[in-house]
């Protein structure tokens, strides 16, 4: 009787732990990470293949994975309103409730809130906003944020004038001010993680001192790396955030994967929620038509455009550049090569930004009438073409390069007048050949640092692109950056539109560069999953997202005076009412196991008081 008692006791305990709570470990293709089952709290796991750079401290981090990080885990004075143009008016509070710029445009003044506190209870004042950055600037990498957005150059000073104000003194009136506030690279560091002298790095074991950030919606509780790489983050929602909501998912779990295709099996296998970046062009179109996921789509600022190096001949002449211009058929591009993942662009601004004008759009598409008069005038015609010399890299490093390249010389050589030599160099060379001037006509990207036209906007005369076409010479150049130099000082919205406008216009006019597409950025969730808005700052916004499975019907989609109009679109090829019964049964799934771990608990429990009964009678016998 002993011997069966003590089986049945140690069964029955066994059952109890098994109830009590879940925890899967999975394999990926990447490396082995664990997933953990939270049934008690709500939870989202997303999964992607990028992952950070350097480092998640603000003085250092310059890749978009590290600035997502740091506004999950940090906040700056002010933010831009998600789903919006990011224009001035859609500037709002964060850190700062309230602030003024005086008539010069050069003092700016920030009412910081007065009831916010670190981790470690210390209050955040306007000392913390100096220290931060003073630090961040004074500690400037050749290769990072501060040095390369100019962050020196536009603030001359930062002075605390009293505990909860805090005032910026500018070297030069910069109307794009509250834009460069909200970048990740101006948030806000804890003073008792960020040394004055030094970056913050990972460190094993220890997430709290693997980064210097605070103040966000999100602590980072587990940052676990296998051989180097990111293999899991977990993300717990902050008590102490200043616009902390019971509507805020309270656990977010983000898993790295080696490749779009171990991305996409983990989506497909259930073990994550949300894929977030980067699925392929194949990949994303499938799951379009699965009426078993989300397919979130957005645009983003990421910009592609044709390069005239105007010190070769005849690229120095407007008109040959505009015959050029006219050839393009964007929209084809688009069509073919991308599958219409990307947008055709007519301007350097991009669309869904504030001040985009597609100036360009005035040469048409695959305008050959234009094209074979303009070059015409110069002698070139069905006999005598002109040959342009087409670089490209091939090393991955600008999406389909390759293609891209073909569809061009198609696109050019069907003027009749052009022919077409294509030349293709891994990315290493590519570069040193942009910074010594050697490719005529060559492809080339861009991303911003900023949410705003002014760093768009002095593309088509960088000196750094070595064009031989500048803000001193030639004229072209010089009118370009007088323009730009009128919007980035302006004092008023229709002041900056009207210099934003005209210079877009001369931009194309010039043709110093010939804006080609604009990028698309595409998320998959499960349909249990909302909240997913984005923008032209292709940054995400974890405290929007709700997983329905956990939340009520009327706090599933988030409203409030946070989030504006947004050109987010979902696709889900089933109805809306397919995608509320699939969100309705999972909720049912969820409910029944609930229900089913209690009663086995509760009979376990049975089971061990009567073995204990039965114990103690056999002892007494």
């Amino acid at each position: 009787m002993k011997k069966w008692s003590t089986l049945f006791l140690v069964l029955s305990l066994a059952l109890v732990v098994t109830t009590s709570g879940l925890q899967i470990t999975t394999q990926d293709m990447s490396g082995i990470f664990q997933r953990e089952m939270v049934s008690t709290n709500s939870s989202i796991i997303i999964g992607t293949t990028h992952s950070v750079e350097f480092s998640l401290d603000p003085a250092q981090s310059y890749d978009l994975f590290g600035w997502q990080m740091i506004q999950t885990l940090s906040s700056g004075l002010v933010q831009i309103r998600p789903g919006s143009q990011a224009g001035l008016d859609d500037i709002i509070p964060s850190l700062a409730e309230s602030w003024t710029v005086d008539g010069s445009g050069l003092i700016w003044d920030f009412n910081l809130r007065d009831n916010i506190v670190f981790e470690s209870g210390a209050p955040f004042n306007a000392s913390c906003v100096k220290y931060s950055f003073d630090r961040n600037i004074g500690l400037a990498l050749e290769d990072g944020p501060q040095l390369n957005i100019g962050y020196a150059e536009i603030i001359n000073e930062i002075v605390v004038v009293s505990e909860y104000t805090v005032r910026f003194n500018l070297s030069l009136p910069y109307f794009p001010f509250l834009q460069l506030l909200s970048c990740p690279a101006s948030f806000i560091v804890d003073p008792e993680y960020a040394p004055i002298d030094d970056f913050v790095h990972f460190a094993e074991g220890d997430a709290r001192a693997s980064h210097p950030n605070a103040l966000g919606p999100y602590l980072l509780s587990n940052w676990t790396r296998v051989g180097g790489s990111d293999s899991m983050m977990r993300l717990a929602k902050n008590p102490g955030y200043w616009n902390v909501s019971d509507e805020m998912v309270d656990s977010i779990i983000i898993q790295f994967y080696s490749s779009d295709i171990a991305l996409a099996a983990a989506l497909m296998a259930g073990e994550i929620d949300i894929a977030y970046r980067e699925l392929s062009i194949p990949q994303i179109q499938s799951f379009m038509t699965n009426p078993d996921f989300r397919v979130w789509q957005y645009l983003n600022p990421k910009i592609q455009f044709l390069c005239f190096n105007q010190d070769f001949y005849p690229y120095n002449e407007t008109l040959i550049r505009q015959g050029i211009a006219a050839a393009f058929n964007r929209t084809y591009l688009a069509n073919t090569v991308f599958h219409d993942t990307v947008d055709p662009l007519y301007s350097v601004i991009p669309a869904g930004l504030e001040y985009h004008k597609p100036s360009f759009e005035v040469f048409g598409e695959a305008n050959y009438t234009y094209t074979r008069l303009v070059l015409g005038m110069y002698g070139y015609n069905e006999t005598n073409k002109l040959n342009v010399n087409l670089y490209f890299e091939t090393s991955s490093h600008y999406p389909q390069s390759t293609e891209q390249a073909l569809v061009y010389e198609d696109s050019l050589e069907a003027s009749g007048v052009i022919s077409v030599d294509l030349t293709g160099v891994d990315w290493p060379t590519y570069r040193m050949y942009r910074n010594e001037g050697l490719m005529p006509v060559f492809m080339y990207g861009w991303y911003p640092d900023i949410s705003h036209a002014d760093n768009f906007g002095f593309l088509p005369f960088a000196s750094w692109l070595n064009l031989g076409y500048n803000l001193t010479y030639p004229a072209g150049g010089v009118a370009q950056y007088s323009l730009w130099l009128e919007g980035r000082s302006a004092n008023t919205i229709s002041e900056a539109r009207a210099a934003y406008h005209a210079l877009q216009d001369l931009q194309a006019s010039e043709c110093s560069i010939i804006p080609l597409w604009q990028g698309r950025t595409y998320i998959v969730s499960e349909p249990k999953i909302d909240g997913i808005i984005g923008d032209i700052t292709n940054l995400w916004f974890p405290w929007l997202f709700r997983n329905n499975e956990f939340v009520s019907s009327s706090t599933s989609n988030p409203t409030s005076s946070e989030t504006s109009s947004s050109s987010t679109s979902s696709t889900h090829s089933s109805s809306t009412t397919s995608t509320t019964s699939t969100t309705a049964n999972n909720a049912s799934d969820y409910q029944l196991w609930e229900f089913m771990s209690v009663v086995i608990t509760i009979g376990s429990i049975v089971v061990i008081l009567i073995i204990v009964v039965l114990t103690v009678k056999a002892r007494k016998t």
